[in-house]
Parts: C-alpha cells; sequence; structure tokens
C-alpha cells in the first residue's frame, strides 16, 4: 500500500517533471544569466525532481538510509532558490523604474590584472558585491548584494541538513542550530523583499506594460513565500508536533509548503511566458519612445514667437 508520504512525492515528481520542462524554455528564450531568476526555477525543480525520487526510492527500501538522508537534505534547501528567482525578477523591473548609476570605479578603465580577475570564482563575488558593475541604482545594486546572503544561507542549511541525518546526538543539535540561523537570513532577506516590492508597486505607473507583469507576479507568489517561510519557522523553532519536519502532518506540509512553491513556480514561469524577452522589451519602448519624440519635433511651434522680417534683413546686413 502507498503512504501519504509516497503519494506526496509521486505527484511532486510529476509535477515538477512537467515543470522543468516548461522552466527551462523560458531560461532558453531569456537567455542564460543568473540575475533573471528564471534560471533559479530550472535549479529548483531539478532539486525537487531529485529529492521525490529519493524519498520514493527511501520508502521502496527503508533499511536505504541514505536516500532517506539526502531526500531531507534536499527538502531543506527550497526557500533558497525561490528567493534568488525572486530577487533575479525583481531587479529586472527594478532596473526599468529608476535611473542608471555607475558603481563606484566602474568609469575607471580596468587593468589587464582586473579584467583577468574577473573571470575567477573570486572575481565574480567581488563583483557581486557591485565593484566595477553598473548598477541601476542604489536599489538594485542592493538586491545584487542580497543574493550573497541568500547564497550562504542555502549553504548553511544544506550543512545543517547533513548534520540532522547524523547519529550522533550533538552534531543533530549543531545541526538544527544551523539550520534555524539559515531560516532567519531567509526571513530577513523576505522582509527586505516584502518592502522592495512594496516601493516598485508604488512606482507601477512608470514601468513599461510588459514588465507589470512581472510585478503582478511577484506580488502574487509573495503572499505564499511567506507561508512557505512560515512553515520552516513553525518546524524548527516550534515544540507542535503537526509541522514536525520528519515526522509531522503530512497534509499540512502538503498545503503549507509542497502547494506554496508549486504556485510559485506556475506563477513566475507563466510571468516568463508572457513576457517579451529583455532586449526585445527595451527595443520596443526605445522606439516607441524615439517615435514620441519624432512626432513633437515635427508638430509645428504653433505659440513660438514670431521674429520682425525687417530685423532678419537687418541683422543679414
Amino acid at each position: 500500500m502507498v503512504s501519504p508520504s509516497e503519494s506526496l512525492d509521486v505527484a511532486e515528481l510529476a509535477i515538477y517533471l512537467l515543470l522543468l520542462s516548461l522552466t527551462l524554455f523560458v531560461v532558453f528564450r531569456h537567455g542564460i544569466h543568473r540575475q533573471s531568476g528564471w534560471i533559479y526555477l530550472g535549479i529548483f525543480c531539478v532539486i525537487r525532481i531529485i529529492g521525490a525520487a529519493l524519498g520514493i526510492a527511501a520508502e521502496k527500501k527503508p533499511s536505504n538510509v541514505s536516500d532517506l538522508e539526502w531526500s531531507a537534505i534536499l527538502g531543506s534547501v527550497g526557500i533558497s532558490p525561490l528567493l534568488l528567482a525572486t530577487l533575479g525578477l525583481l531587479k529586472r523591473i527594478t532596473d526599468e523604474s529608476t535611473k542608471r548609476i555607475p558603481t563606484e570605479g566602474a568609469m575607471q578603465g580596468q587593468s589587464w590584472f582586473e579584467t583577468v580577475m574577473s573571470y575567477t570564482i573570486i572575481g565574480r563575488i567581488y563583483g557581486r558585491l557591485g565593484v566595477h558593475q553598473f548598477a541601476t541604482s542604489y536599489r538594485s545594486r542592493f538586491l545584487q548584494i542580497l543574493q550573497l546572503p541568500a547564497a550562504i544561507a542555502l549553504i548553511i542549511c544544506i550543512v545543517g541538513g547533513s548534520d540532522l541525518t547524523d547519529n550522533s546526538v550533538s552534531e543533530q543539535s549543531t545541526g538544527k542550530k544551523l539550520i534555524k540561523a539559515g531560516l532567519i537570513i531567509f526571513l530577513i532577506i523576505y522582509i527586505c523583499l516584502f518592502l522592495l516590492i512594496a516601493k516598485s508597486a508604488s512606482e507601477i505607473g512608470g514601468l513599461p506594460s510588459s514588465e507589470k507583469r512581472v510585478l503582478a507576479a511577484l506580488i502574487l507568489a509573495l503572499p505564499l513565500l511567506g507561508v512557505r517561510i512560515l512553515f520552516s519557522l513553525l518546524a524548527y523553532f516550534s515544540t507542535i508536533s503537526t509541522f514536525s519536519p520528519t515526522n509531522g502532518n503530512i497534509l499540512v506540509r502538503a498545503f503549507m509548503a509542497v502547494l506554496e512553491e508549486i504556485l510559485i513556480v506556475i506563477t513566475y514561469t507563466l510571468a516568463g511566458l508572457l513576457v517579451p524577452k529583455y532586449s526585445d522589451a527595451r527595443i520596443g519602448d526605445t522606439e516607441m519612445e524615439n517615435q514620441r519624440l519624432e512626432t513633437k519635433v515635427r508638430e509645428p511651434a504653433r505659440f513660438a514667437p514670431q521674429q520682425d522680417p525687417r530685423v532678419l534683413v537687418r541683422g543679414g546686413a
């Protein structure tokens, strides 16, 4: 007989296999670069597919402890890719609604050493902090910086999840503390996202129509992401057995974690399918602006003061 946990894993596996094909289409459509946000959806789908497959294997062979351990580890790292996807999409619309401000040192020429270093891991982390890069605004630069603690929290949760599966009580205690630390970082990032999305919503009038769809997707996904983070906080900070990450209520996990994750991926994927490519959208907006300027130039100056012809003759003489 199939257990409720296995049924949930089977459902996740089927759903995310379908969503992965759609997210990959969106990723290649908009271009593979981290700041687009959609690449993290593909990573998230892969994580959930592997986790569900390992969960099914653990149910089939309970003696295989490694499958259960890795399933639990992958289950604890779902928040970070969703936060990174949200940060990437929010940066996209922030770049459209704010003025371009070059970061300090961006206008100065790079030496050959800096050029070589920019292709290394250290250089990429250094560049992520906004050095020698163009940030559209201070808000956009802040969104870039927020990606770093999100990645750090992801690593912390992976290490913590690994320690939780250890037989040692002390290692399990350390693992739980690490996961709590990672969740606190996720909560801080979520609060920052809430405030920044609210700020972007107040500037919706200055956004192109295509970017308004992305903003709508972010607004719809924000409460879902909040419920997902709340579930993890209750799982590790409360003593209520219903929210236990190991033997909690399967329905609670399905409706407070699994469902929210699926809806967020669907929302962001639909936004990626509906909006034009970033370069195409910018070209379209530029063409509209040029047409508007050309129309304004060709319009006769009805209210311009007329000079006396005699003054013109005298000036020519």
